[in-house]
């Protein structure tokens, strides 16, 4: 059916309603609060205005119930209009509120599916998994990228917007979409990480909503290398400790400029993680319970007992949700990765680009 003529269809039967109620009110005293299944029909079908005219209309059939039925007293009309009035103007604007409030999530659902993506893409040399999960309160701004860069190398970043709502997530999905445009032609985290905030803070200004994020660049011979800008630094898959010390700058989106540094390493044989702090921040509701924290996140990780990427963030989630018993305050996202191949240099491996599905290898080409 068409919007059109549902609307016509729910105008007709509130037609149909108040005037069978004005009719049984005419037989039968007593009956005014009857006038009320019109006006929450009208609240919930076209919101308040409507409810409040359904109100008015409805107060006028009962003075007339009133003046044709000597059983009923006047003192019954007074306080049944202003009912009819208050319920429909507060019925309509809880419901339009609420409206309002779903038709907000749908959005957000529809931005953090291209944040997020629900499935990575398949990499030959790269076993890679990944877990998003929206905190109780809905969606924000969390968000990862796995880009081909050039040298052959893959990048991966993984983000987290302060803030909640429409603006993080749109905020979120412009710095995505700044370091998908340059990691093509830039393999140096830290040049992708300054590039990112001199644009983000170029298109929205300088905010305390800052957002953290981390960039890492994996090479053919295994080689790493990643820049940290107030995130929390890759960990590895044996033992969750970090892959190595590194100076993290400070959050972007605060500062026009970002002094973003590189560190190196190797990518471990049984793989590292990245994660947002949605994972170390859960926690049980009340507010009297520390945090999840790194150290429970060190002991789970050794527990697993060299974990696949996928068994590592399944497995986390998991952790993560009965400590914080099912509510988790903040956005969780999750990526692991660890190498196919049994030595730990690529050489004679295809290409990163190779690595990307047929419709990502035809947009780098044509970049």
């Amino acid at each position: 059916m068409q919007p059109d003529e549902r609307q016509a269809l729910q105008v007709v039967a509130l037609t149909v309603t108040l005037g069978a109620t004005f009719g049984v009110q005419a037989v039968v005293p007593d009956l005014g609060p009857l006038y009320l299944a019109p006006v929450l029909a009208a609240a919930k079908w076209f919101g308040r205005r409507a409810a409040i005219t359904v109100a008015v209309v409805a107060s006028a059939l009962l003075t007339g119930d009133v003046l044709l039925s000597p059983e009923l007293p006047p003192t019954v009309l007074l306080g049944s209009v202003l009912g009819f009035l208050l319920i429909g103007d507060r019925a309509g604007q809880f419901l339009e509120q609420r409206q309002r409030a779903e038709r907000e999530l749908v959005r957000l659902r529809s931005i953090q599916e291209a944040l997020a993506p629900a499935n990575p893409p398949d990499l030959p040399l790269l076993e890679v998994a990944t877990r998003y999960l929206p905190a109780q309160q809905g969606v924000a701004g969390d968000f990862y990228l796995i880009s081909a860069g050039p040298n052959n190398s893959t990048i991966f970043v993984i983000g987290d917007v302060a803030g909640k709502g429409v603006a993080a997530a749109r905020r979120a999905s412009f710095l995505r979409a700044t370091i998908t445009a340059a990691a093509p032609f830039s393999d140096d985290p830290a040049s992708l990480l300054q590039l990112a905030n001199a644009e983000l803070v170029r298109q929205y200004g300088t905010s305390a909503e800052f957002i953290t994020v981390l960039c890492l660049t994996v090479r053919p011979d295994a080689g790493l290398r990643w820049s940290r800008a107030g995130h929390p630094p890759p960990v590895k898959l044996s033992d969750g400790l970090p892959i190595s010390e590194s100076d993290p700058a400070f959050p972007m989106g605060i500062a026009p400029s970002l002094p973003a540094v590189a560190a190196e390493g190797v990518l471990p044989p049984e793989g590292i993680l990245l994660y947002t702090d949605g994972l170390t921040d859960a926690r049980p509701p009340g507010g009297r319970y520390e945090p999840y924290g790194t150290v429970r996140l060190a002991r789970a990780i050794a527990r697993l007992g060299d974990p696949s990427p996928e068994q590592a963030v399944h497995r986390l989630v998991e952790a993560a949700t009965l400590f914080s018993r099912g509510v988790l305050p903040d956005d969780l996202c999750l990526v692991a990765l660890r190498s196919k191949l049994p030595h730990t240099r690529w050489r004679d491996a295809p290409t990163a680009e190779a690595n990307l599905p047929r419709r990502e290898q035809r947009d780098l080409a044509s970049t």
